[in-house]
């Protein structure tokens, strides 16, 4: 008969005997907490178990408060610039420019375009929508944005 594994999230494999199950196991010798998939290393389980079980952050455009919150002063010149989050450009830090970064958030990076509904749980894939939805660039910058749309979650009690 067959040995069907059960450690592997996408799909069950099948093995011809329960010794080449045993060994496909041992490949993996990191096992979620909750539930029974494997994985070849530490960093992946804990990946998993935060982004899907436990869940305490979340990375959403909805949680950035406001234009100025995609902002944050320049590492180099805080007093008189600041750095776009989504691209890193830098922009003056005069109150009568804040119009500009107001319609370079808007026109270049479609600023509330999304859906303002979508939760992310782990933060590359926030990243990555960042990338392809609002044409951001991934850099140095980035994390500061990824903090400013960074909310601690309620976590979920069965999972």
């Amino acid at each position: 008969g067959a040995h069907i594994c059960k450690c592997c999230s996408k799909k069950s494999k099948k093995f011809d005997s329960e010794e080449e199950l045993r060994l496909h196991e041992s490949e993996k010798p990191y096992t979620c907490q909750y539930c029974p998939t494997r994985f070849k290393n530490k960093n992946e389980a804990e990946r998993h178990q935060n982004s899907l079980h436990l869940r305490r952050h979340s990375w959403s455009c909805a949680a950035l408060a406001g234009v100025q919150a995609a902002f944050h002063p320049s590492p180099t010149h805080a007093s008189v610039a600041s750095i776009c989050g989504y691209c890193g450009e830098g922009f003056s830090n005069d109150p009568k420019n804040w119009g500009v970064w107001s319609d370079h958030l808007n026109h270049v990076h479609k600023f509330g375009e999304c859906n303002q509904a979508k939760k992310f749980f782990r933060a590359d894939h926030f990243r990555q929508h960042l990338k392809h939805s609002h044409a951001g660039t991934i850099g140095k910058w980035t994390n500061m944005l990824e903090n400013a749309c960074m909310k601690d979650e309620v976590p979920p009690k069965n999972r």
